[in-house]
Parts: structure tokens; sequence; C-alpha cells
């Protein structure tokens, strides 16, 4: 081994089940990645980047949260969940299921077969023993004698003591770790001394308190600064039979009913967490200081022979050279993992994906703790760990990366203070302030009973905000007209879209209940509504001719009447038994159980109307002009500042197309052509097109909510 460079360089993993307090492995600084697709792509998938903008102020800041570590990877509860099947329906998973669910992109294959490299070091995995660093090396013989190369005498006990450059070491031998019958000199000026037990069994490395037991040699080297550091190169099948049972407990390899090979289900965990760890370490041979492939306690944990049961052992057996390897490469993935995903994986290099195993509770020993979490922030902690403000005042969280609750992981935070104010990432707060991840939301916040939200555009492709789910789209399909709406189920598991031929496309539990795509129109579909129970839908041309299907029921349309401009939308009341039709000059038609509140009818705007939505109790509705301006009429209250974390309506780049409120109608969120979405009210805002594909050339043409 050359003489080593100073310094080192970590790589990151997730905190370990059994972890007191976060630590750097937090991907401090780093952005989280958006798993998102393009709505004009051929499949338009989920996108986000925020959920609720929320606000708080001093004195104390009450945070709920999910999840322990930075949730990359495969969640170490989660694969649990996964394995005994406690994942909300999903089954038991196999360790090779588990893998595939978590490191999308990747494939189990086996090293030194094809597209597999070879193992590192020739099969070896050299361990940096940093609780050892600048300290010179004793080792000793956990039975028996120790042998060093270039010296002949061999003891119980070796003391390597640095001299010099170039990683030179005075060779001492004694009757034990503690020095027993004296340190007596037996080599000097040994370059790189190795310390191997004489029997071939395990070597312990002396320290203050109890010695650390480990497979294979320790040695001694030094950086090129002169730093003593001390090694353990051992047999890669060892390390992670050592490894893998101290980042998930052992003991869960037992759990379960009866598995695949002859284990309990609980076993496929272990050997899920066996490969994760083989493939970490194979994934950056000599990345810790070029010195050594990892370390022992910042990389993966390991405390040497300590924690290797029969189970590690065997899993390590069962899976022996088994790595995940990077799709249509011969790169071994670097597999990340944490104690707990939250309940959704934060994406990055792997796809982020739900993780219904999180939430295991199976008895009182085998409960995840960090499924869901609260925690309580003072001002003077958060001073503290940001002097630069001054005295805290206040936090707003304004970016997320959109997956999960509240909108997924904070991407982005601001605090403000006497001093002014610091925008950092989600992953730094979090470990400034030792939160257990960087998925977080400010408790008791306003919701508006809205959890998230779906934006369409024509060409059918479908982008989802905060809790909202994708169930599909129609972006992948040659459309012969443009989506214009869509309208979402009740329980916001589903959603339809209609084209302007009067098309309609199901997703996830909304029913196809007809169509008018096979009809001859007279004028163009314009938007659609569903019914409260989501048991039928209307839909709605420009002449004003309502179309029902399944339990909506026909209350009139204005498709005899000659219009003085086209209707653009249309909303049904709160309990389904009416609907309110809206023109593009303000004029608005009432029907069945809808009251008028007033129109602009008799003095049409500059800009035309775009869309209505209805007030708390449907006592009045707001209309939404093109250039942005909202009128109110009836119990409908204007509302000229923005929701907390919402851009200002006059940042606009292009004109508006939808409005929608909020759940409970005491807010609203627009959205214009080019994605981009302003909440208002109560209504939170949780990102848009527009800043999740910068330069969106699309068109948007809708926007609905979903329940919280």
């Amino acid at each position: 081994m050359a003489v080593l460079p100073g310094g080192r360089s970590l790589r990151r993993r997730g905190w370990g089940v059994g972890a007191a307090v976060l630590s750097v492995t937090l991907v401090v600084g780093a952005p989280l990645t958006l798993m998102a697709t393009d709505a004009t792509a051929a499949a338009a998938a989920t996108a986000a980047t925020a959920t609720a903008a929320a606000t708080a102020t001093s004195t104390n800041v009450e945070l709920v949260g999910h999840g322990y570590g930075h949730g990359i990877g495969m969640g170490q509860w989660g694969s649990l969940g996964y394995a005994l099947g406690d994942d909300a329906g999903a089954g038991n998973y196999t360790y090779g299921e588990i893998l595939s669910h978590f490191y999308g992109g990747t494939t189990l294959e086996t090293l030194g077969t094809a597209p597999a490299p070879p193992a590192i070091n020739g099969g070896d995995v050299i361990v940096a023993m940093t609780e050892n660093n600048g300290d010179d090396l004793i080792a000793a013989a956990a039975s028996g004698t120790v042998s060093v190369a270039g010296v002949t005498t061999t003891a119980p006990a070796v003391f390597f003591h640095l001299i010099g450059p170039g990683s030179l070491y005075d060779v001492y031998v004694s009757g034990g770790c503690a020095g027993q019958g004296g340190w007596q000199l037996t080599g000097t000026a040994i370059t790189e001394p190795t310390a191997v037990a004489t029997n071939g069994g395990p070597v312990d490395l002396c320290q203050p308190g109890p010695s650390i037991e480990v497979h294979g040699s320790l040695s001694a080297v030094a950086t090129s600064a002169g730093q003593a550091r001390t090694v353990n190169t051992l047999p890669l099948e060892q390390y992670v039979a050592d490894v893998a049972p101290s980042e998930s407990p052992s003991t869960w390899g037992a759990l379960g009913g009866a598995g695949p090979q002859g284990e309990n289900w609980g076993f496929q965990q272990s050997e899920a967490q066996t490969v994760a760890a083989r493939s970490y370490v194979e994934a950056n041979p000599l990345g810790f200081g070029g010195y050594a492939d990892t370390c022992d306690q910042s990389c993966q944990s390991y405390p040497g022979m300590r924690n290797e049961t029969a189970l590690s052992i065997l899993a390590a057996q069962d899976t022996a050279g088994q790595v995940m390897v990077v799709n249509g490469t011969s790169t071994v993935a670097t597999t990340e993992y944490s104690s707990s995903s939250g309940g959704y994986s934060s994406g990055a290099q792997f796809p982020a994906v739900v993780d219904a195993g999180d939430a295991i509770c199976i008895s009182g020993s085998v409960c995840n703790p960090n499924h869901d979490w609260t925690a309580t922030l003072s001002d003077a902690a958060i001073d503290a760990a940001y002097p630069v403000i001054g005295s805290f005042s206040s936090l707003d969280v304004t970016g997320r990366n959109g997956d999960g609750d509240f909108g997924g992981r904070v991407d982005e935070l601001t605090l403000t203070g006497t001093g002014g104010s610091i925008t950092v990432t989600g992953s730094a707060f979090a470990v400034a302030l030792n939160l257990k991840s960087n998925w977080f939301a400010l408790a008791d916040q306003p919701s508006g009973g809205t959890g998230g939200y779906w934006i369409d555009a024509s060409n059918g492709g479908v982008f989802t905000f905060g809790d909202a789910t994708f169930e599909g789209s129609a972006g992948n399909l040659a459309l012969r007209k443009p989506v214009v709406g869509m309208a979402p189920t009740p329980d916001g598991g589903g959603y339809w879209l209609v084209a302007s031929d009067g098309g309609v496309f199901t997703y996830g539990d909304a029913i196809f209940y007809g169509s008018t795509g096979n009809l001859v129109l007279n004028k163009p579909i314009v938007g659609m509504a569903s019914t409260p129970d989501g048991g039928g839908y209307w839909l709605v041309a420009s002449d004003g001719g309502v179309f029902s299907f399944g339990d909506a029921r026909f209350y009139g349309s204005t498709g005899n009447l000659v219009l003085n401009k086209p209707i653009v939308g249309m909303v049904p009341t709160a309990d389904g038994h009416g609907y309110w039709l809206v023109a593009s000059d303000g004029g608005i038609f009432s029907f069945g159980d809808t009251a008028f509140y007033g129109s602009l009818g008799a003095a049409p705007p500059a800009s035309p109307v775009v869309g209505m939505a209805p007030s708390a109790g449907g006592d009045g509705y707001w209309m939404l002009e093109a250039d942005g301006t909202v009128d109110a009429f009836g119990g409908a209250l204007p509302m000229a500042a923005p929701a907390a974390g919402s851009p200002l309506i006059s940042s606009a780049g292009s004109p508006l197309t939808s409005i929608v409120a909020s759940a409970d109608g005491l807010g609203y969120v627009v959205v214009d052509r080019g994605g981009q979405a302003f909440s208002f009210g109560d209504a939170p805002y949780f990102g848009d097109v527009a800043s999740i594909e910068p330069g969106y050339s699309g068109s948007v043409v809708g926007i609905a909510v979903s329940p919280s």
C-alpha cells in the first residue's frame, strides 16, 4: 500500500435502526431529486415540488414528521414490513423483490459473473478503524498468538509504534493488550506492519474499553501528514455477515411464519440488508481517504464481530457475491439505505417509491417508532444554529420534493430573524436542529381540507402535487382532440379526464359512466364535474349543452339559447342537486338548487372569464379572468394576498386557465397556461409545473384538489 493521502472522503449511508442521533449521513446540503416526468413526454407522470408553504413564528416551532435518516434507497423498517407482509396488502416480499422495489434501475447480479465486475481486492474488504485514528496499533490474538510479516517472533499481542514517514513502525510484543510482561522490541522500521492470528482465527483491536474482535488482519498505516491509521482487512462475506446485523437486528430474521429457503419470512429482510451492505462497499474501492474501502463508524456500522450470529452468517452464505448492478452497465450501485423512509423513499440515484412497509407495527417490540414523530424547536435552538439571522422570528417552508404526506420532504426553507433571512436545504436544517429527517411540516397549519392537487395539460398529461396521487394519464395516447378538463373522485383515489370531443378517460377508482365521444356535437366540450358520491358526472359544451351520466341528474342547460359568449365551465353544488354554468363574458346561469349571486354579463370584463369556483357552503362564487383578476360574488370573499409560500399572481407568465376552491371553500388555487399555480385564502400552495419543469412548453388547462 502506498503512502496515504491526507484527509478522507466520507460516503453517505442511512442511520442504523438503533441510532440515537442524526449524523452527517443525512446528505447535508444535497438537493433532493424530483422524481417527475414531463407531462408532454410519452407517459406523463407524477411531478411536484412543494406542499403547503407554511409559516411558523416564534416562540416555539412545533413540527410533525416522518422517517429517520435520508430516505435514499431501502428503508430498513420498510424492508421488514415488506418481508413480513405488513405492507398495506402488498403481501410477503422475497429479498430480491425488496431490493428491486427500493433500488429501481438496478438488477441483482453476482460478482465475477457478467455484467457484474469481479470483487474488489480479490474478495477482501479494507475497513478503516476510525476509533484508533492517531493512535498506535495494539493487536492481540483472540486465542493463541499473533504473527507479523518480517518479524520472526510471535506473541499473544503486538504493538506497532509509528516512527517516521512512509508508514514505518517499530514492532513490540508482549503477553497481552495491557503489555503483560513488558513490551519487547522485535522489529524496527517495518513498513505497514500487519498482525494476523497464527491459528487463522480472529484478532482483537485493543482499546481502553472492550477490545474489538475482527476477522482477518489488522494493519498500521499512516497518512502523508504522518498520522497513524489502522485498517482491518477481511473477506467480503465475513464483513457483510458482521455489518448486516449491526444495521438491522438479526433477530428480525426469525420473525414471521415459514418462508423461502427454509427460514421464516423475516430472513428475507436480513438477506436484503446483506446484499445492500455488500453492494455499498463494493461500489467504491478505496473510497475512504484513498487507503480503505470503507470505515467502521460513519460509513456502514461495523463493530467487528460483536453482532455476528448464525443467521447473519447464513444470510451472507445464501446471497454470496450478490450485488445490485446499475442496468446496462457493469457498475455496482451505491446502495444507500436508512432506518425509516417514513413511507416514501426520497429518490436521488434511485426512483422515489412508496414504502408501504414503513408503518410496520406487529408487536410492542417490533413497531417502527419513527414512521411518525413530533419535535419542538425553541427560538434559542434556532438562533444558536443560525446566528446570522439574529433573533428568530419566522420559518417558511418554500420547497418540497412532492412525494407523500405534506407534499414530501423539505427541499428548501427560509429562516427570518432580526438580522435578516437565510435560505437553507431541509437536509441541512434537519442536521443543524437534530431532527430525525428532512420530511417534516409545521404543526396545526390551515389546509383548507386540501391535501394536494392535480394539474392537467391539453395533451392529457397529469402532474401531481402534495398528496394527490398519480393514477395515470393520456399523455402517451394519440388523442383525437385535446383534453379540456378533469374531475377527481370524492376520496381522491382517481380522476376523470375529458377531451373536447367528449371522450372520457378514467384513472384510479374513477368509473366510466359514458361519454359523447361517439356523438356529433354542435359545440365542443369545455369542462366536466362529478357528483358528490362519484357515481356520475356532467359534461358541458361551449353552447351550454349539458350531458349527464351515471347518477348525475340533468337540471337544465343553455343549449337552446343564443349566447353572447361561449360557456367556459360548470360547477355543481355541494349536494349535487344543481350546477352553475359560466360564460366567457362573466354571464352566470343557475340550474337546480343553485342560487344566483350576480354576474359580469351586463358589463363584460376586458379579459375573458375562464372559470369559476364556489365558496363555502355554496353561498357565493369566484370568477377567474384570464389576466388573473378574480371577481367575488355572494359570500365569496375577495382575497388579495396570496397564501404562504405561493408566488404572486402578478408573476404569471401566461394567461390564467382554471380556478378550483379548497375543499372547505375558504380559499382557491388558480393556474396559468404555463403551469404556474397561485394559492389564496386557506388553500395551500403545493408547487406547480413551472417550478419543476423550467421552460415547460405544454398547455395547462385545469386543476383539481384532493382531500386531506
